[in-house]
């Protein structure tokens, strides 16, 4: 992946553009628009991206299409826009967008990441947590936290918490944003709209973002090194 952030200017303008993503999704009611205008405003901002996030965007943008269809079918939660399959069109490329912030802001780990076959053991502990629990909120809450456990035990680096920390701090942004903007509701929402499970969700994606999307979008890539 990209060499990293590593200082306070370089932060704040990752930073920057993720509160004027925020903003659009809040304020830009045409999801064909937005799905325009957001990746438009995100090659402004990171360029130039490179052949590994290319990657990593078409490793996140089908799996998430898959998981959000899941969830949204059991019930789990609802977008106000059903453009397809129960979503807007824009929110394939979100997944993208978030996955770009955290790596880009979070910067490279002290140490090089292979893709292990723990990684694999995490990723479907997380997948059959919120792919068969979602019709309910507390088992699904009491699952993802089970599914989260698995993965702390098996990453708890330094790094690894700090993928997952600013994953939560973003996710939690994006679900107040969204929840509170009408865009997406959750049927049996706990403090500010938002249930239990969401926190374990953004975990997970912080903590397979370094385990698993960075790793396999690097050993994915033609001639790529493989550095987290």
């Amino acid at each position: 992946m990209k060499a990293g952030v590593h200082g306070t200017p370089e932060r704040a303008v990752v930073a920057t553009s993720f509160v004027l993503t925020l903003l659009q999704i809040c304020t830009i009611e045409t999801t064909w628009l937005l799905a325009i205008v957001l990746p438009v405003q995100w090659l402004l901002v990171f360029r130039p991206i490179e052949r590994k996030e290319w990657v990593m965007f078409a490793i996140v943008g089908p799996f998430f299409v898959a998981q959000n269809y899941v969830a949204l079918f059991s019930g789990a939660f609802t977008f106000r826009q059903q453009d397809f399959l129960l979503m807007p069109w824009h929110e394939p490329l979100l997944w993208m967008g978030w996955y770009l912030h955290i790596v880009r802001f979070v910067g490279r780990p002290a140490q090089a990441v292979r893709l292990s076959p723990s990684a694999w053991i995490g990723l479907l502990a997380t997948v059959l947590a919120f792919s068969l629990f979602g019709h309910d909120a507390r088992a699904l809450t009491i699952a993802s936290t089970a599914s989260c456990a698995v993965l702390l035990a098996l990453f708890h680096s330094r790094d690894d918490l700090g993928y997952g920390l600013c994953a939560v701090v973003l996710g939690l942004s994006v679900e107040w944003a969204g929840v509170a903007s009408g865009l997406w509701s959750y049927p049996d929402a706990g403090f500010g709209g938002i249930p239990g499970w969401s926190f374990m969700m953004w975990l997970s994606v912080g903590l397979l973002g370094r385990r698993f999307v960075v790793p396999l979008a690097e050993w994915l890539t033609p001639m790529g090194g493989r550095h987290a």
